[in-house]
């Protein structure tokens, strides 16, 4: 009984210590995980596009050169939509940010020092749009949730540390939750809606955490990678048996830098040669780093597992040959992980319906801070008020 007190008063209060921290990071990341879908649903003219009778994709090389003219800073990444998604434009972005060991400043946005994104429709070659990244709801959604909007190395140990805690809460919680036997057990997953307003409270905080909480330690496990590289190596060792920085790929050649090299008269030869391998895909993102005249190309595919399933190849960026390539099936059990962490976060690993669980995983643990506060609260009023009713 001693130790099931002390449980209950460690809940309650690492519960209070991490709750507002909690309710924010779950907040941004509900929201988030419709990200890309939200910004569709309201910017339809950058991202939809007609695709006009008889008319084929034009060159890569003319499109970047169109996204070009709209921004003073070099492209430096392209990201084409998957084979079954031709009503989609293609996005170019320009973007530079400072190091991680150069942070200035207090807040996570400063570490930017710009990003671009630009639309265009690849049939027409017209620019659909700009759009200042820094400023973007969604990154600042983001920048939120990963790091309460500071500097990266406080944001987040904040963020990590209260996940950590929210982490604790959820197990002590179950704790305290479990039933002696079935009949009590049956009664603790279920919610009277009926009851009064003491009672439904903490009737929705028990049970919403009760079926929440496979999905919510399973977003608090891969959300901390971010946060901890320790974690994030921890996880991998378990995986591969491997410290973390041994999962590195071997680094492709330097290729020596020549003056009046064009990038855009080999990206139609890089991204034909994708194409060529890859007649259907969901999705494909190429990394420009023209200091070493070096092409990245990532092609997203169903691998038909669980897993996120891409294909990295490096080019020369002056004749567009491949020259290196990592496949997904030549990835270690860890290299698999790392590359699906995000969509494991999200729920997209499980497509649609694992968002929309996700989603919902989201909100109920913001929930629970301020359910699981009102809980301690009227225990708290409660206990005053006998108190000078004595006297």
């Amino acid at each position: 009984m001693k130790l099931k007190k002390l449980i209950l008063s460690l809940h309650g209060w690492i519960g209070l210590i991490s709750g507002l921290v909690v309710f924010i990071v779950s907040i941004t990341g509900a929201i988030y995980v419709f990200e890309k879908e939200l910004f569709a649903y309201f910017n339809p003219n950058y991202c939809q596009v007609t695709i006009p009778k008889a008319t084929p994709v034009l060159p890569l090389s003319t499109l970047i050169e169109n996204a070009q003219q709209a921004t003073e800073h070099p492209i430096t990444t392209i990201r084409l939509p998957g084979s079954d998604e031709q009503r989609q434009s293609y996005i170019f972005e320009s973007r530079k940010r400072r190091p991680k060991n150069k942070a200035v400043g207090l807040f996570i946005h400063e570490d930017i020092i710009y990003w671009d994104r630009i639309f265009v429709d690849p049939y027409s070659g017209e620019v659909l749009g700009k759009v200042d990244v820094k400023k973007d709801f969604f990154l600042i959604v983001r920048q939120i949730h990963q790091f309460m909007y500071l500097r990266r190395d406080v944001g987040s140990f904040i963020v990590g540390s209260s996940v950590l805690l929210f982490t604790l809460t959820m197990i002590s919680g179950l704790i305290l939750w479990w039933p002696k036997n079935r009949k009590l057990a049956v009664k603790r997953m279920k919610i009277d809606m009926n009851s009064k307003k003491k009672r439904l409270n903490y009737d929705l905080h028990q049970v919403l955490g009760f079926y929440s909480f496979s999905v919510a330690l399973l977003i608090a496990a891969t959300g901390l990678v971010w946060s901890f590289k320790w974690w994030e190596g921890s996880i991998y060792w378990m995986l591969d048996g491997k410290r973390l920085s041994d999962k590195s790929i071997v680094a492709p050649p330097l290729i020596e830098v020549r003056q009046n090299s064009s990038k855009a008269s080999t990206l139609d030869a890089i991204w034909i040669d994708v194409q060529r391998n890859y007649q259907q895909h969901q999705g494909a993102y190429l990394n420009l780093l023209p200091e070493i005249q070096q092409a990245n190309a990532t092609v997203h595919y169903n691998g038909r597992t669980w897993w996120s399933a891409s294909d990295t190849y490096a080019y020369h960026l002056q004749n567009g040959k491949q020259y290196f390539k990592h496949l997904q099936n030549e990835k270690t059990l860890g290299m698999k992980w790392l590359d699906s962490n995000y969509d494991i976060h999200v729920g997209k690993i499980a497509g649609f319906p694992g968002m929309c669980i996700a989603f919902i995983a989201s909100l109920i643990c913001a929930s629970l801070p301020v359910t699981g506060f009102f809980i301690w609260y009227g225990r708290k009023f409660k206990r005053k008020k006998t108190k000078a009713n004595l006297f």
